[in-house]
């Protein structure tokens, strides 16, 4: 029988906590009629509770590791709101690839004496460049559609699971708590919208879950493998949404059901690839 003094705490860090304080974020934010940068601060208030839950006796304010960047990146992500205010598309896209490739570079910098300067750049650049893709699909679709927080919220918690099954235990907490953050704004809209998933909180979502999956990689040995079963999980919705606009001119209804089951089908292969690779080395 699990043993609940183990199970308990991540629930409850991981889970309760992250969605209960978006939640919150989201309500009030409702009742005080605030502006489109509601969103990302829930995303960003609810990943941050659950990080002082969790990694509340290991924080430096003061970054002396990888991890202790994150809060610093949640907030960078709050900053980006005013880019995505920006007229220009070329410097939006431009401020998005800066923000991104810094997130990679911070991430990274602490492991740069071991990698040597080629693979750090490689490992900065390569993470910047998919967060900044991901995000710039993410903040087009945020304003019109449901489906970007949801899947989001699925392909972070499919990581979420793979880290504490393979790699990292708080790494993966900190993955389910930016799900739950996710699902929380999923759940404040239905049965209709009240507050939309803007594009500012697609890019704090996009920065906090490419900063886990950086760190993942290059301080808790997770398979990139299991990142390009992410990638494609991803590309699944731009690719439904293309196939249905060429066959039928536009998206079609049901769309985000065939999307959600065909981007939990990478998200399940990489659990299960996490889960045997945990039991062939004897268990978690």
């Amino acid at each position: 029988m699990p043993d609940p003094s183990f199970f308990l705490p991540l629930i409850l860090q991981s889970a309760l906590i992250p969605f209960g304080a978006a939640l919150a974020v989201l309500a009030a934010a409702r009742a005080l009629r605030a502006g489109p940068g509601a969103p990302a601060l829930a995303v960003a208030a609810g990943f941050l509770a659950a990080y002082f839950a969790i990694l509340h006796g290991q924080w430096s304010l003061l970054p002396k590791a990888a991890l202790d960047w994150l809060p610093w990146i949640a907030l960078a992500g709050l900053a980006s709101a005013p880019a995505e205010r920006i007229a220009n598309a070329a410097w939006r896209l431009a401020t998005r690839l800066a923000l991104s490739v810094a997130v990679g570079a911070l991430v990274v910098w602490p492991a740069f004496a071991g990698l040597g300067l080629q693979k750090a750049i490689l490992l900065a650049g390569t993470a910047g460049v998919l967060m900044c893709a991901v995000w710039t699909y993410m903040a087009r679709s945020a304003d019109s559609r449901r489906t970007p927080p949801w899947l989001l919220a699925l392909v972070a918690g499919g990581a979420a699971l793979a880290l504490m099954l393979d790699s990292s235990q708080s790494i993966g907490q900190l993955s389910g708590a930016l799900a739950s953050a996710l699902v929380a704004g999923v759940a404040f809209n239905l049965p209709r919208v009240r507050m939309a998933f803007s594009p500012a909180a697609a890019g704090t979502a996009v920065l906090i879950l490419g900063a886990l999956l950086a760190n993942a990689v290059v301080y808790a040995g997770f398979p990139p493998g299991y990142i390009a079963l992410l990638v494609g999980a991803l590309l699944v919705d731009p690719l439904v949404r293309t196939l249905n606009r060429l066959r039928s001119g536009s998206e079609g209804a049901g769309t985000w059901a065939l999307t959600t089951v065909l981007t939990a089908l990478p998200v399940g292969a990489m659990v299960f690839l996490a889960a045997k690779a945990a039991s062939d080395a004897g268990g978690y």
